[in-house]
């Protein structure tokens, strides 16, 4: 027992020292993917003295909305490697992850260790058998595809939540410990690393029937009321857990579920996934960080079926594998590997695949085929046994040189993302990633082709619209700051609950002088995400400084978020406007168009009538009264409103043409006042078609979908190109659009048509000014 005893302390040693050396390489490796929201630019991990908000707030886990999960231990393990490191060095990261990596190896070898011994008593000696074990832990410690796992920060959920299943099946073995219910302590912590450490249940179920309480038919009553007496308690705890944390504690603005795909195609596409994880184990020759498999239609793809065939072939094995005592770890490992893999084959995800996802239901299949590579040799001739231990070690070596290599690819943006766009080239990210890092080098022509292709398979990609933004906004041959001001709306309009955007579009502002625009953009950024970093670093450079006294400057930055959809910043700028100049009327109609916009319908007509008040002799107060009136259906005093404004200025074309959408017939009875308006006809249906475009539009414009409301407003004008108030709305959408030329042709011919239209005159100057810049 002494010996057996020694060589298995010195075997564990030696496959420590050869892990430690294969991942040498490693440690210096940078932050990827989504350890820039919930490391880089987190502030909740900065401090441990809040360490307790960790398990009662998931926004502490991201400063993405859409990505805060509940794994509190992943958010504690992320602070205390801040705390060590003094702030943001991946390498202590790398220290602790790698430090969990080897206990995992070592209560792998336990768990494989027993379930050998249980199977093999009569089939081998003690020695052959943790010989086995030990080879079989090599195995999996140095095998190619744990380094995707053990490479990627973020990825340390998956590696530790599976640390802890491994840990609470020994707790579960161990006699002493099962009946204190240790086992659960590491199952919970577990489930608030990963939600699928809830995995355990199952697993615990497969491996009870198979090594404890084998199925018996004949006495089914008495098995079952075992079973549930042993599966009970896990199962409710796990259960209970797992969705308190989904219901309870992951936040509304979360989004794990991809709703844009059908959960049959998903699954059926799931097969090819586990063909292509079952090859990377065999050959990792096409391991990639962001893999671009997508959905495959119909669903007798040969991929698909190829795939199916394969999975029905395990399960075969699987079946076989319960005949021998000895061939049940074979069983329990094919089990495994499928139940760790129901997590993300059942539920849609938005990444198809992931290779870092095979290290959990891998455990399985390292168990299985060190199962079968031991029963192969054991009773086997010498050279044999030397043939093929031969072939082990030479497997061994091969996937060691993988993982060193793959270490290499792992170590800087450059040479990851090089290697995704030649292992996934239809992956959109992955083309944007290395474009952005050859714009990162100044090699801007490089990154503009990357980020054009990357376009080509995500059109819609907010994030890339952002790094195009920067690159056109960069010094060099490439700039042009009309073309980044627009990639940067755009990515806010794409996605309008991430910092990023409007982060990255305050830093642009800056530049240009207008940082008070981009004091606003920032707070944004913290009102979508109170701890982003970034943005909270930005905003304090700022905060000395003065806003502006100027009433027109403050009416336009209020007309600029209102466009946007920012109307807390829009009522601010009107607001503050109001205390410079509480007289003008401008800003009173502002604020009650704003208003309106907010459906705050009393604040909106105590400032149309203020501005009445302000101005009576104004004919543009009534219209814009009247058209307000009249998108919140009151049509009758949309009317009356429109003639008043008529009565103080009966050559005010837009209110002509507005009570002229509304109402032709009452436009006919005044039709005496309005003789100079064009006397070309148009007959009431098209009127109607024009106004319910133009209202179109005109949301349109609200939701910031600018190209769309351009496309509407020109087939208003073609109804009628005296639409006035079409072409200052269509001028808005250009503004938006930095089509600085056009938006001015706009207001210029709304203010042809109305030479009395104060607001076009504004957006005018506002245009001018833009394009003399």
């Amino acid at each position: 027992m002494d010996k057996l005893k020694s060589i298995k302390t010195s075997g564990l040693l030696v496959i420590i020292i050869i892990t430690s050396l294969v991942y040498s390489n490693h440690f210096n490796n940078p932050f990827f993917f989504d350890d820039s929201h919930t490391i880089e630019n987190n502030t909740a991990i900065t401090s441990l003295n809040n360490w307790n908000s960790f398990f009662t707030d998931a926004k502490t886990f991201s400063s993405l909305p859409a990505n805060r999960a509940y794994r509190p231990m992943i958010t504690l393990m992320n602070a205390i490697d801040y705390k060590m490191a003094g702030g943001l060095d991946s390498k202590y990261y790398h220290y602790h992850i790698f430090f969990w990596y080897l206990i995992a190896i070592v209560l792998f070898f336990f768990l494989t260790h027993y379930l050998f011994k249980k199977s093999f008593e009569n089939d081998g000696n003690q020695l052959s058998i943790l010989i086995g074990a030990l080879i079989t832990t090599l195995f999996f410690a140095v095998h190619t595809i744990n380094a995707e796992t053990i490479n990627y920060i973020c990825a340390r959920s998956d590696s530790f939540s599976t640390l802890c299943i491994i840990a609470s099946l020994l707790l579960f073995i161990n006699k002493s410990t099962r009946k204190f219910h240790l086992y659960l302590l590491t199952m919970i912590v577990g489930i608030l690393t990963k939600q699928t450490a809830v995995m355990f249940v199952p697993i615990l179920f497969i491996y009870v029937i198979l090594f404890e309480e084998k199925v018996k038919i004949k006495d089914f009553t008495n098995w079952s009321i075992r079973m549930i007496k042993i599966m009970v308690i896990p199962a409710l705890v796990g259960g209970g857990l797992f969705l308190f944390n989904q219901l309870y504690l992951t936040p509304k603005s979360t989004v794990s579920v991809n709703l844009t795909v059908t959960k049959f195609e998903y699954i059926s596409t799931q097969f090819f996934v586990m063909l292509h994880y079952l090859g990377n184990f065999i050959l990792p020759t096409t391991l990639s960080a962001d893999p671009d498999i997508s959905i495959i239609t119909p669903w007798y793809d040969k991929r698909i079926l190829l795939g199916f065939f394969v999975v029905v072939g395990l399960i075969w094995v699987a079946i076989k594998s319960l005949r021998q005592t000895k061939t049940l770890p074979i069983a329990f490992g094919i089990a495994w590997f499928f139940i760790g893999l129901l997590p993300t084959t059942l539920v849609p995800l938005f990444q198809i695949a992931n290779d870092h996802r095979m290290f959990f239901p891998f455990i399985g299949i390292f168990i299985a085929l060190g199962c079968g590579g031991y029963l192969f040799v054991i009773n086997k001739q010498n050279w044999v046994k030397i043939s093929t231990l031969s072939l082990v070690g030479l497997l061994i070596v091969g996937y060691s040189y993988g993982t060193y290599q793959r270490n290499k690819v792992w170590n800087d943006a450059e040479t990851l993302w090089k290697d995704v766009t030649i292992k996934s080239p239809k992956n959109g990210r992955g083309l944007m990633n290395y474009g952005l890092s050859q714009m990162n080098k100044g090699n801007y022509n490089e990154a503009e082709h990357y980020f054009l292709e990357a376009q080509k398979i995500q059109p819609n990609y907010y994030i890339l619209e952002i790094n195009m933004g920067v690159l056109y906004g960069a010094p060099g041959s490439l700039k042009n700051d009309e073309k980044a001001e627009r990639h940067y709306l755009k990515a806010i309009s794409l996605n309008s609950n991430a910092p990023s955007p409007d982060y990255y579009y305050a830093k642009f502002l800056i530049k240009k002088d207008k940082s008070v625009l981009a004091k606003d953009h920032l707070n944004n950024a913290l009102l979508i995400s109170p701890n982003h970093q970034q943005s909270i670093d930005l905003l304090e450079s700022l905060k000395e400084m003065p806003l502006t006294q100027n009433v027109d400057d403050l009416i336009n930055y209020g007309l600029h978020h209102m466009q946007i959809g920012y109307f807390n910043y829009a009522e601010y700028y009107f607001l503050e406007a109001l205390k410079i100049n509480p007289s003008y009327h401008i800003t009173e109609i502002n604020l009650g168009i704003l208003y309106g916009a907010m459906n705050n319908h009393d604040k909106a007509e105590t400032h149309f009538n203020k501005a009445s008040l302000l101005s009576p002799n104004t004919a543009e107060v009534d219209f814009y009264y009247g058209r307000y009136l009249h998108q919140i259906g009151k049509t009758k005093s949309a009317i009356k409103q429109l003639k008043t404004a008529l009565q103080k200025n009966p050559n005010h074309i837009t209110s002509q043409q507005l009570l002229k959408d509304i109402s032709p017939n009452a436009f006919q009875l005044n039709n005496d006042k309005y003789s100079n308006i064009t006397n070309n006809k148009v007959d009431e249906n098209k009127l109607k078609e024009a106004e319910t475009l133009h209202a179109q539009a005109f949301d349109l414009l609200q939701k910031k979908q600018y190209a769309k409301s351009i496309d509407l407003f020109n087939k208003v004008l073609v109804i009628n190109p005296n639409n006035a108030a079409a072409l200052n709305d269509m001028g808005f959408a250009f503004m938006k659009l930095k089509n600085f030329k056009n938006a001015v042709k706009c207001f210029e011919k709304a203010i042809d048509i109305d030479s009395n239209y104060q607001l076009a005159k504004n957006n005018l100057n506002w245009a001018l000014n833009e394009l003399n810049k």
